[in-house]
């Protein structure tokens, strides 16, 4: 299923609704649908920021794929190529929170978070997938 970013208010937070209203509908546990949740919300938010400048970012799409070994989502953009599996640095969380530098949490968080995360830039659009393995007999096998 594909879901675009609008232009109305707070669209990062409507589009991860719409996402866990689907996600619930084709029974994905509750704690699958959280780490995809915070995941596409720091992913969304970075893109935004980052990538359009805090911008319109209309052109963002999010597909999200159901199966019963994992949920597949991948978030596609046309911001200028930014690598985050490779172009983040992984970040020092045994120092003091005084001494770390500002950023780099967010992605550290998602391959966390996740069981898997690629990029790959596709023509003038950037293409971040995260997989999320599904605990045994979790799913709807929907192809969605």
């Amino acid at each position: 299923m594909k879901f675009k970013l609008d232009e109305q208010a707070d669209p990062v937070t409507r589009l991860v609704e719409r996402i866990e209203t689907f996600l619930e509908a084709r029974a994905v546990p509750p704690k699958v649908v959280y780490a995809a949740n915070l995941c596409v919300e720091e992913l969304l938010v970075n893109i935004i920021k980052h990538g359009y400048g805090g911008g319109s970012a209309s052109d963002v799409e999010v597909d999200v794929e159901v199966t019963p070994e994992a949920l597949i989502i991948e978030v596609s953009d046309g911001a200028p190529p930014f690598d985050p599996t490779r172009d983040s640095a992984d970040p020092d969380v045994d120092a003091e929170l005084a001494d770390r530098p500002i950023g780099g949490l967010g992605v550290h968080l998602i391959k966390k978070m996740t069981d898997g995360m690629t990029y790959r830039r596709v023509g003038q659009r950037n293409h971040v997938r995260l997989i999320k393995a599904m605990p045994d007999g979790a799913g709807a096998a929907t192809g969605d």
